[in-house]
């Protein structure tokens, strides 16, 4: 079955049941919001105004961002415009004949000058008035501009032929396979875009199946490497150097921006200087492509090394343009960024001494141990264990605690099981079904309140995000359960390994529109099963569907808590590997949630 085939079926829960919540928690789609965004721009006179509003989407993002999906012709041609004073005006009936200021439908903003298309499906924004003060000679500098970013392309498709057609065949087949299991991602080269995401896909990923025609790769392949468009060998070259400076999602760090030789050339120098390396003097002699790709493996070197010495990692994403950036705390989260109110939930559990060493899994993880087997007798209430009663706590006492509307936690159901299968190197993980993973999801009572009237679609909101997060079970599983050729078969996602935060991101994923997910944190807890760290078996999520954007504070707490769930996590698996037995979740599932929310609904 084609892996995007399989996305839907998986997708059906989710979509349907967020279909029912859509008079409270539904957003625009991404069109209607460049619609809305373009008009709002076009009205404002001043083209700096007008600017900042249309290459932002009305402040979702940093105007930087946008800024760097323009053209280096572009954003010269905005700058000239804004230093003499040029205002903005509605687009008039003779259009084509002024210089034009357009988003396209991938989000990014576009100058056209006379005679330049317009994309089929853009929101204008409006005509540049230059009031007389258009400078003599800016167009002949403007194509300028151009020309050297054609000629860096040029420097990249010479290198690609000299390569030869093994070499670029293979670029690509490592290539397509990696955007089979990363996110979604979008790069403009020039006037042209490369992405995996929704109508606008030319890549392999949720719309676009590996072998389809409509896949620039697979176009690429039946091309003489001679005939190749540079902005094809480009996106080829520079896409692989800049996987290969880190991990895969590094394919994700230049989204819904220019992907050039300078600019990246530029992001990897950086990325070497975070980690602390420094570039030894011969690279500086070396050609473009080549001393390109030692910075890309110096980088790779230094993350790996920062990282195994404990560097706290995170990324930053934007949802609008789904660019995510790693950055690094100065400091290691501790105890000190727990909430208070989580802090006295747990002193019924802990002592001051074991929370201190939150920035300890293993001494967290044996201070929980303690409390095995106590944990596996039976909950109060609806709970069918201490266990999961304990978890549904931390969970709600952190939710309202960091001000949000949702918090979840997700896991396989039989970590039991789990851990003797790897353990025993049992690959039948990879092959579980979504029902072998639950995930506890629980709405701040502010949340619930909004369904007051509505009960039955609180139940459906609580019901579709925990199908979400069971498929991110079995998404991640995997490449956790055997050699990743086993499952060539079925989709599969690289599982993560950094936390995150996220801002706007209620306009592109289905769910997340039908279910209002407008800001969201994620943190990916690893666990040690069958003598081996698994990263991403389960997680800790909070999200707000209004309101402010979550803070640096707001995402220390919530990877504080996420440790204090590892070192619980971890405890209760090492506890059933080491007596061979199993204590499946047994809570969480759609009944369960049926009867939570809606016994507790008044009644008229």
């Amino acid at each position: 079955m084609p892996l995007f085939v399989q996305r839907a079926h998986a997708y059906v829960d989710l979509c349907a049941m967020g279909d029912l919540s859509v008079a409270i928690l539904r957003t625009e789609r991404f069109p209607e919001l460049l619609r809305k965004c373009a008009e709002e721009a076009g009205a404002k006179t001043d083209l700096a105004a007008t600017v900042e509003h249309a290459v932002s989407l009305g402040g979702r993002f940093p105007r930087e961002l946008g800024m760097a999906a323009l053209t280096a012709g572009e954003a010269h041609l905005l700058a000239a415009a804004e230093s003499v004073g040029a205002t903005v005006r509605r687009v008039g009936a003779e259009a084509g004949h002024a210089d034009l200021v357009a988003v396209v439908p991938t989000g990014r903003v576009r100058v056209v000058r006379p005679g330049e298309q317009v994309a089929d499906g853009s929101a204008l924004v409006g005509e540049i008035e230059w009031h007389g003060a258009r400078p003599a000679g800016l167009d002949e500098y403007v194509d300028h501009l151009q020309m050297l970013d054609g000629a860096d392309r040029q420097v990249l498709r010479k290198w690609l032929v000299a390569e030869g057609e093994a070499r670029a065949l293979d670029l690509i087949r490592r290539l397509r396979y990696t955007l089979r299991h990363v996110g979604p991602m979008l790069v403009h080269i020039g006037d042209r875009h490369y992405t995996n995401l929704g109508k606008a896909a030319n890549l392999v990923g949720k719309s676009v199946a590996a072998d389809s025609p409509a896949c620039v790769l697979n176009g690429l392949e039946r091309t003489e490497l001679s005939d190749w468009a540079e902005e094809d060998c480009a996106f080829l070259v520079l896409m692989s150097v800049l996987i290969a400076s880190g991990t895969p999602s590094r394919t994700e760090e230049f989204s819904g921006t220019q992907l050039t030789l300078r600019r990246l050339e530029e992001f990897v120098r950086g990325r070497i200087r975070a980690y602390g390396r420094t570039v030894p003097q011969d690279a500086e002699t070396l050609p473009d492509v080549e001393r390109l790709r030692l910075l890309a493996d110096l980088s790779a070197e230094g993350r790996r090394a920062a990282v195994a010495a404990g560097s706290s990692v995170f990324r930053v994403v934007q949802g609008m343009t789904i660019n995510k950036e790693e950055r690094a705390f100065d400091r290691p989260v501790s105890a000190a960024d727990l909430p208070d109110a989580v802090r006295g939930l747990l002193l019924d559990h802990l002592s001051e001494e074991q929370l201190s060493s939150l920035d300890a899994p293993d001494s967290l993880a044996r201070a929980w141990s303690a409390r095995f087997p106590r944990l596996h007798e039976t909950g109060s209430g609806a709970f069918s264990t201490r266990f999961e009663e304990l978890l549904h706590g931390i969970v709600a006492v952190a939710t309202e605690a960091t001000r949000s509307h949702v918090g979840m936690s997700r896991g396989p159901k039989d970590v039991g099981l789990l851990g003797r299968l790897l353990a025993a190197g049992d690959p039948a993980p990879g092959s579980w079904k979504t029902s072998d993973y639950y995930c506890c999801v629980v709405p701040a009572p502010a949340f619930v309140g909004r369904f007051a009237a509505d009960p039955e679609s609180l139940v459906q909101v609580v019901r579709a995000i925990a199908a979400r997060m069971r498929w991110n079970g079995w998404h991640f599983m995997p490449p956790l359960a055997g050699p990743e050729e086993l499952f060539e078969d079925r989709d599969w996602f690289y599982p993560p390994s950094m936390p995150d935060i996220t801002e706007w991101t209620s306009h592109h994923h289905q769910g997340h529109v039908a279910n209002g997910v407008r800001h969201a944190i994620r943190v990916p807890l690893p666990l040690v099963l069958g003598g081996e760290v698994r990263p991403g078996v389960h997680d800790f999520r909070l999200m707000r569907s209004d309101g402010d954007p979550y803070d640096l504070a707001d995402l220390r707490a919530a990877i504080a808590v996420a440790k204090v769930l590892q070192g619980l996590y971890q405890a209760h698996a090492a506890f059933l590997e080491g007596n061979g037995t199993s204590v499946p979740v047994r809570d969480f599932d759609n009944r369960w949630y049926q009867a939570r929310y809606l016994a507790s609904a008044p009644t008229a």
